[in-house]
């Protein structure tokens, strides 16, 4: 199968991540005013603290996009609106931080082709703080994340 972004240029590849961060801030925000029980309700502050960090992800590919010439788009991912216990929704965060994360990877290797190392290294410092939303989801969800389906399958190849 071939390479997620293989055939995208770099400022396209870095608006496709923002779009997915701008979706990840509505999505996660939505969940920390949302969530129900006693767990969720001790959790969402999690939630938000997250979307925080992915508005600053969005801020810094949007900078980026700009310094390369390109116009940052505003236009947000699709948002998952379903369920309201922990467990939905710490499930659904973390198949999106898990698709991000192989995202992050790919463009990282565009960044590196392009002979962009500015760009690899921003994109390399997001991926470690997609890695830790991806486990921070994973520990709401007791470390049992079976039945993960990846928004994009391809991408795990």
């Amino acid at each position: 199968m071939s390479e997620p972004y293989a055939n995208m240029n770099l400022i396209d590849v870095l608006n496709d991540l923002r779009a997915r961060e701008l979706g990840a801030i509505v999505q996660y925000m939505r969940h920390h005013y949302i969530v129900t029980g006693p767990e969720g309700v001790a959790l969402a502050g999690d939630f938000k603290g997250i979307a925080i960090e992915e508005m600053k992800h969005a801020e810094e590919l949007g900078e980026r996009i700009d310094a390369l010439g390109g116009d940052p788009t505003a236009k947000a991912e699709k948002v998952n609106v379903e369920g309201v216990a922990l467990r939905e929704l710490a499930k659904a965060d973390y198949n999106a931080e898990m698709d991000a994360v192989m995202r992050y990877r790919a463009a990282i290797r565009v960044a590196e082709a392009k002979t962009d190392y500015v760009t690899r290294r921003m994109l390399e410092d997001i991926l470690a703080q997609e890695e830790d939303h991806a486990t921070t989801f994973m520990n709401m969800l007791g470390n049992d994340v079976t039945g993960h389906e990846l928004l994009n399958p391809k991408l795990a190849e």
